[in-house]
């Protein structure tokens, strides 16, 4: 595993997973998280001895994102669609495991970010918290199974919403719509992360496992939703107005979209 991107250490049986990528703002994008996380989802899937996965990032921020300025520079939608499957199966994993993982979420989860922390089974969010599905702002069509996630946590009606203006949402709002499910401490995230982690570990391992299943059913029906999102989103990265919008952002200016 690429230790200066992902961390983990176990605590009895829980394993804690760091996104240390802090100088990309802990990006999905960023060298070795993504192999780094798939790696780390290995480990924990296949040791009988660990029943819940706690995943955080370094710095008080869970994750910003993709990689903008990467992607930017990428104008081919099939090279774009294999970087966005790149990270199609950690979210699938998390999303079709028979454990369980929960994100403890430090300051932004944007983008890509929110997507992995919506997938968790359980959301541990604190004071200063936001979340973002950021892709509209830079003229993308959403990924990191935003589309898939976000509808049943918050309903299509908000999650709708949320996609398309590309609004930050506070934390107190992501309490009250389901977005994140437990509240905590500025700082204090992981540490309640791994007191309901520890207890979801103390359950009844076949019963947690179907109550999952029962919530992705039908297996092909996520399968196919994903793949939908990444054709859809990869389209969209390769445009002009993504483009346009990425250089807009990181130039700190108002973007110029034309639809092509």
């Amino acid at each position: 595993m690429t230790e200066q991107a992902v961390l983990m250490e176990t605590r009895e049986a829980v394993a804690v997973v760091t996104i240390n990528a802090y100088a990309m703002r802990n990006s999905m994008g960023a060298p070795g998280v993504r192999e780094g996380l798939l790696e780390a989802m290995e480990r924990f899937e296949n040791d009988d001895g660990l029943r819940v996965m706690v995943l955080t990032g370094a710095g008080g921020v869970f994750s910003a994102g993709g990689n903008l300025d990467a992607l930017r520079r990428i104008r081919d939608v099939e090279k774009i669609r294999q970087r966005l499957e790149a990270g199609g199966p950690l979210l699938q994993r998390i999303l079709t495991s028979e454990k369980l993982y929960i994100a403890a979420v430090e300051g932004p989860a944007f983008g890509a970010g929110l997507g992995l922390a919506a997938c968790c089974d359980l959301m541990v969010a604190a004071e200063g918290a936001r979340f973002c599905a950021a892709q509209i702002r830079v003229g993308a069509a959403p990924d990191g199974a935003l589309w898939w996630a976000l509808p049943f946590r918050v309903g299509a009606g908000r999650a709708r919403r949320i996609l398309l203006t590309g609004e930050e949402v506070s934390l107190d709002e992501a309490i009250h719509i389901g977005l994140a499910d437990v509240r905590a401490e500025q700082g204090a995230a992981l540490e309640a992360a791994l007191k309901h982690a520890r207890r979801l570990a103390a359950g009844p391992p076949l019963a947690q496992a179907t109550i999952k299943r029962l919530f992705t059913a039908l297996p092909a029906d996520l399968v196919e939703r994903l793949r939908v999102e990444r054709e859809t989103a990869a389209e969209t990265f390769a445009s002009e107005d993504f483009v346009e919008g990425a250089s807009a952002f990181l130039e700190k200016r108002r973007p110029h979209f034309r639809g092509c």
